[in-house]
């Protein structure tokens, strides 16, 4: 019984994969009528396109509450009725990657509360949109390759999947997805086998495929991109590095049609990103 238990924690996340575009929600998105909104969804669908993926509901205060959420929350009723699938976001902490430096004890006691304030959000989604409604849930919180290479961070990482899963599940039981990307920090072997040992928590993990921010070589990224995940993420982007601060242009236009052509590997997600860098977005969502 415990071997089929632990066959079914497995496979289960594997079991309905999805062609999805991530969007990251921000504020001045918020002028974006629903007309203009429903002309996206209809590009979308006919790009093959079956689930949309919140990367977030709230970023710091952004979407907290007053006419940001009604605004975001409309939109998402409105994907609904479209006929695409939602898998919803929840909290983003713009200083995550720097609250990730903490000892132990303390980013365990963080991590706690990030986990309190999605399960805050999560629940009101419910409220809003109603659980049949809900394909998937999101975690916000990218994991990398650098801060969580020792033993110990790992290991937390795990605990901290572990517990959000549980928890989310317990608000409505839906997949939960999270997503990992990789800069050389790791060797190939051990981000693969930290994939998978985080793929044992129940908890979907999706690989960014490193294309856009350019860091490794296609031979490089090929090598890191054989972990065993739940899916990749399709970086639709190229990213300026002459700039100070992100700055990116959409991926070229061949590009990005081939891969929508591209038939999903069967088991596997595969989620764009993000719907930004997308010609069905063009002229709707400024860069």
């Amino acid at each position: 019984m415990k071997i089929l238990l632990t066959t079914l924690l497995l496979v289960t996340p594997f079991a309905h994969a999805i062609n999805a575009v991530m969007y990251q929600p921000q504020l001045r998105d918020t002028s974006v009528s629903d007309a203009r909104w429903q002309s996206v969804l209809d590009k979308l669908k006919g790009q093959g396109i079956d689930t949309l993926v919140l990367q977030w509901s709230r970023y710091d205060d952004a979407f907290r509450e007053g006419g940001s959420r009604a605004w975001l929350e409309r939109k998402a009723q409105l994907t609904n009725a479209s006929g695409l699938k939602l898998v919803i976001g929840l909290a983003a902490d713009g200083q995550f990657f720097q609250q990730q430096k903490q000892p132990i004890p303390a980013l365990e006691n963080y991590l706690n509360h990030l986990r309190a304030d999605d399960v805050s959000i999560a629940k009101r989604w419910v409220d809003v949109l109603g659980e049949n409604a809900i394909a998937g849930w999101y975690i916000s919180s990218e994991l990398d390759d650098r801060r969580w290479r020792d033993p110990h961070m790992q290991q937390v990482a795990e605990n901290y999947l572990t517990k959000m899963r549980l928890s989310l599940v317990a608000v409505a039981d839906k997949p939960v997805a999270v997503s990992s990307f990789f800069a050389g920090n790791m060797t190939p072997d051990s981000y693969q086998k930290w994939v998978t040992t985080l793929s044992h928590t129940g908890v979907k993990v999706w690989i960014q495929d490193g294309a856009g921010t350019q860091v490794l070589t296609d031979a490089e990224r090929a090598l890191y991109l054989q972990a065993p995940s739940a899916g990749k993420v399709i970086e639709l982007f190229r990213q300026d590095k002459q700039a100070t601060t992100f700055k990116a242009l959409p991926a070229p236009v061949a590009y990005q049609e081939k891969w929508l052509s591209t038939p999903v590997p069967q088991g596997q997600d595969r989620v764009y990103f993000s719907l930004r860098y997308m010609s069905a977005a063009s002229g709707v969502l400024a860069m």
